[in-house]
């Protein structure tokens, strides 16, 4: 079987996708955890700042905070491992093994990858006969 470049830059294509959203996923998680912080600040001290009619806001700012807090730590976990998914299917498609894992990889990265990620699903696609 003929070594051809279409899973070594479906892999290397696919790496870089990975190490985007690992390093997407952490920062995630990092927005997330600030914003939990902020949800834990005692806004009713604050409550000179707030106009007439804005009611139970200190209450309400501590509600939204906390929710987008586990919203952002749940993305920045499942963009996380979907990068690290990536990764691994980056690191087997340059062995040119597991075609299934580096396929895999390529779908998840989509969304986080753009153009890369899809180019690097049509190039491991194309090079499937050269996966053990």
């Amino acid at each position: 079987m003929e070594r051809t470049w279409k899973p070594t830059t479906a892999g290397i294509l696919e790496i870089i996708s990975g190490v985007m959203g690992i390093t997407g996923g952490i920062v995630v998680m990092g927005v997330g955890r600030f914003m939990g912080i902020l949800g834990g600040i005692d806004w009713s001290q604050w409550s000179g700042i707030w106009g007439p009619g804005m009611g139970d806001m200190p209450s309400r700012l501590t509600e939204i905070f906390g929710i987008s807090s586990t919203v952002m730590m749940i993305a920045g976990i499942v963009v996380l491992v979907f990068g690290i998914i990536a990764l691994v299917g980056g690191i087997y498609a340059l062995k040119r093994k597991r075609w299934g894992l580096a396929l895999a990889g390529t779908i998840l990265t989509l969304p986080i990858g753009g153009v890369l990620a899809l180019l690097a699903l049509i190039f491991v696609s194309l090079g499937r006969k050269e996966f053990g």
